[in-house]
């Protein structure tokens, strides 16, 4: 009686180990209820729309100006009289600063003297000849002697300009080099003169843009702590020098800019421009063991890879050239962290 009761129990045992029966058909978890679960990824998704695309690229530049002056004496002298102030407005012409010149003032009143004289010798030697006195090589001689001291006189008035320092165009006078009193010579410059209406950057550009950047091509010129000011690039270069591979371009300072000659400042240069492009963000691109690019798109349910191929990115977007279409749910948020098949849940 006991040994029946044992063998009762063991395939009850058995039973309890390993389970109860399966479970009817009806009863088996519904794949579609499990994506709604919470055992699913939570995303966000992007739709692709169209946009403009520009990129950039930036160099360094130099703040020129072809209207900076330094002014040097065309003779030796003594500083006489300094006749404006730095910061001071001048016009063409102006005369900025005089030398000691009475020597040559001296000469030029003896010269003024013996004209006067020669003259009137040349005038009574004409009236004798109209009468048939005197001979003809007088009266060349008398006109010989006035022309040579006109001549004289000219240079004479040519050293006193000389003497005298004169604003070489429209500008103002940024720097006084020299002292009343002082001796000026032609090595050492006297005056510093600039206008600040006509400027212009000069930048040296990697010979990698050849070809990439044109006469016409916009332009940001940004300084730290100014405001940016837009520009179009003037001129460029027609020559790479050999030792750093660049080539140069000119970008002309419109408007009230407040820039000064020397300043450093940086370009930003509008080297490609589409009106209609797709564009993701730079952290949605993925790559796989070969190197391959690829975002996630989501099809029944699931995360799936979408082969991409991508162009040139600025800041946070990339240019996308093929695999994508308008209007495609890309998985934004999530989209580093769900792997291949793995069921995704679109947060709304």
């Amino acid at each position: 009686m006991i040994r029946t009761l044992l063998l009762l129990a063991v395939p009850a045992l058995f039973l309890t180990a390993c389970g109860a029966p399966d479970a009817p058909a009806g009863d088996a978890p519904n794949p579609d209820v499990d994506l709604a679960s919470g055992n699913a990824r939570k995303v966000t998704t992007l739709t692709l729309e169209t946009a403009p695309f520009d990129h950039y690229f930036t160099v360094q530049g130099n703040v020129e100006t072809d209207r900076m002056a330094r002014l040097f004496p065309m003779t030796q002298g003594t500083v006489e009289r300094i006749r404006v102030g730095e910061g001071e407005s001048v016009r063409k012409g102006q005369v900025l600063l005089d030398l000691d010149n009475d020597a040559v003032a001296s000469n030029r009143d003896e010269l003024d003297t013996r004209l006067n004289l020669a003259q009137d010798l040349l005038a009574r030697q004409e009236r004798l000849w109209e009468q048939g006195i005197g001979t003809e090589i007088q009266l060349l001689e008398a006109r010989t002697n006035v022309e040579a001291l006109e001549e004289s006189i000219a240079a004479f008035n040519e050293q006193v300009e000389l003497g005298q320092i004169t604003a070489p165009f429209d500008g103002t006078v940024d720097r006084i080099f020299a002292k009343k009193g002082e001796m000026a010579s032609p090595m050492q410059p006297v005056v510093r003169v600039l206008d600040l209406e006509d400027m212009y950057v000069r930048a040296s550009v990697s010979d990698h843009y050849v070809g990439a950047v044109n006469e016409g091509q916009s332009v940001d010129i940004i300084m730290p702590g100014m405001d940016t000011l837009s520009s179009a690039i003037g001129r460029v270069g027609r020559y790479i020098e050999p030792a750093n591979r660049t080539f140069e371009i000119v970008v002309p300072i419109l408007g009230d800019h407040g820039l000064l000659p020397n300043q450093f400042v940086s370009l930003r240069i509008n080297d490609l421009h589409i009106d209609t492009a797709l564009t993701l963000p730079s952290s949605l691109i993925l790559q796989d063991r070969a190197g391959k690019d690829f975002v996630y798109r989501i099809e029944n349910g699931q995360a799936k890879r979408q082969p991409v191929t991508i162009g040139t990115a600025y800041e946070d977007r990339v240019l996308v050239l093929d695999g994508l279409d308008v209007g495609m749910d890309i998985i934004d948020r999530g989209a580093g962290q769900v792997v291949e098949g793995e069921a995704v849940q679109v947060l709304r």
